[in-house]
């Protein structure tokens, strides 16, 4: 197991095991190299998560997912990506199933990304004044996404901010907080 693998465990089991920060067992953890993204997969718990624990996925499949097309109708567009992202594994015989959310974390230029939907963090994002929360607190550092459908949707809007956001400050973002939804944290 590499020292990378091993510090995801780390990371995983920290934010996992504290309640503070993931609310029923919810969120995930990515660690990239130029071509494999190993996120947790879906089911897994973050408290427990061990290496069988990560979905290897093959960042070249991941990357030709933004140029499809996928269908208008919302059920069968989210049917088309899963299907998309279960493409992309580098062992389906593990039967892992990747996060609906790894798109996110492949978009990401930054090795690790911790995205959780801690109590604290939802208790500003849930609220009227998440925008306004999320500037005082932050600035401009952070990058605030309004309410949006998740899945898809969600992804290409984040795609859409980070453009912009890398455009203004010729980085990504290290945190985008997500209205009604939680964090995502890069580096």
């Amino acid at each position: 197991m590499t020292q990378e693998i091993k510090d995801l465990i780390e990371v995983s089991r920290f934010y996992g095991r504290d309640k503070e920060f993931v609310i029923a067992g919810g969120g995930n953890t990515s660690w990239k190299d130029d071509k494999y993204l190993y996120i947790k997969a879906s089911g897994i718990s973050l408290a427990s998560i061990d290496e069988k624990g990560f979905c290897v996925l093959d960042r070249a499949k991941l990357n030709e997912i933004s140029k499809l097309q996928f269908s208008a109708d919302p059920v069968k567009r989210e049917e088309e990506v899963k299907n998309a992202l279960l493409n992309a594994r580098t062992d389906p015989a593990s039967g892992l199933r990747p996060s609906v959310e790894t798109s996110l974390h492949n978009l990401f230029s930054y090795k690790y990304v911790v995205h959780t939907h801690s109590t604290l963090v939802n208790g500003l994002m849930c609220s009227n004044e998440a925008e306004k929360g999320s500037a005082g607190l932050f600035g401009e550092e952070a990058l605030f996404v309004p309410y949006s459908d998740p899945g898809y949707t969600l992804y290409s809007l984040i795609a859409a901010e980070v453009i912009k956001y890398n455009a203004k400050f010729s980085r990504d973002p290290q945190i985008i907080l997500i209205q009604n939804h939680g964090v995502f944290v890069a580096a």
